[in-house]
């Protein structure tokens, strides 16, 4: 009789309780919920609760932030089938994040198969590939791009889906290269408004001692090509000059005349 005691004694000791692991504690418990549930519905719904209790004890965190579930999307840009990563779409611009949480049409969801991709209109496969290019690849390189054609492809598709670290890291990128001439400076402004490209492009051909081209002024438009024809006289106007020689404010001589300039073209360079 006192083994019996003793047996039972050890067996529910503190420290054999302590010992246990807080999945096997929270068992009995769970379990006695689920032995009188009545239907079996319930039944199931609480072996699930329990296994999901279960996770819950056993299984580490997961990271709030790194802890990535990606999908890839099929893309049908110029012809061309793509299929990539959300994440890195998603995370450079709301359009694509707004894209990818969209209900599903009647004919089911977009971007999962070939049969029905995602259609990007008037987005060119050059553009596309840069794109991607630069996702996948310009965490690896200083630059992963040579040339400036390249570089104006990743600004105008940036330009277009709200992407702004992409879009300034390629304006940056252009200053540095060969320099664009300044009408492909001011093409590039207007198309996607990098608005302080176009009073220096505009002083510069002002200043440069050859009147434009037939190609430029086709390129510029009419009031583009009158304005600066304007600018070129008041530059070289004997009364400007004379201003500039008189004036009393240490300003070199191209600073002096891009206000002249800007006098001109107004509120297209005032940032108004």
């Amino acid at each position: 009789m006192s083994a019996l005691s003793g047996s039972q004694l050890s067996f529910s000791s503190p420290v054999s309780r302590s010992s246990r692991s807080p999945a096997a504690n929270a068992l009995p418990g769970l379990l006695a919920q689920s032995s009188i549930v009545a239907s079996p519905v319930e039944s199931a719904k609480s072996i699930a609760s329990f296994f999901t209790k279960l996770r819950s004890v056993s299984s580490p965190p997961r990271h709030s932030e790194f802890y990535l579930q990606d999908e890839l999307s099929v893309f049908l840009v110029d012809g061309v089938l793509f299929r990539v990563h959300r994440f890195f779409l998603q995370r450079e611009s709301d359009v694509f994040r707004t894209m990818f949480v969209c209900p599903p049409t009647q004919d089911g969801p977009e971007g999962v198969s070939d049969d029905k991709p995602i259609v990007l209109p008037e987005v060119t496969v050059a553009e596309f590939e840069g794109l991607l290019k630069f996702l996948y690849d310009g965490g690896t390189s200083p630059s992963p791009f040579s040339t400036a054609e390249e570089w104006v492809r990743l600004l105008s598709i940036a330009s277009r889906y709200g992407m702004e670290r992409i879009r300034t890291r390629a304006l940056h990128e252009l200053e540095y290269l060969p320099p664009l001439d300044p009408i492909q400076k001011i093409t590039l402004a207007r198309k996607h408004d990098v608005r302080e490209w176009l009073l220096p492009s505009y002083v510069a051909l002002c200043l440069r001692r050859q009147p434009l081209n037939v190609l430029e002024a086709v390129a510029l438009g009419l009031e583009t090509m009158v304005l600066i024809a304007m600018g070129r006289e008041a530059v070289r106007d004997p009364d400007t000059l004379k201003e500039f020689e008189d004036s009393r404010q240490p300003l070199r001589y191209e600073e002096f005349m891009t206000d002249v300039v800007a006098d001109i073209f107004g509120r297209e360079v005032s940032g108004i």
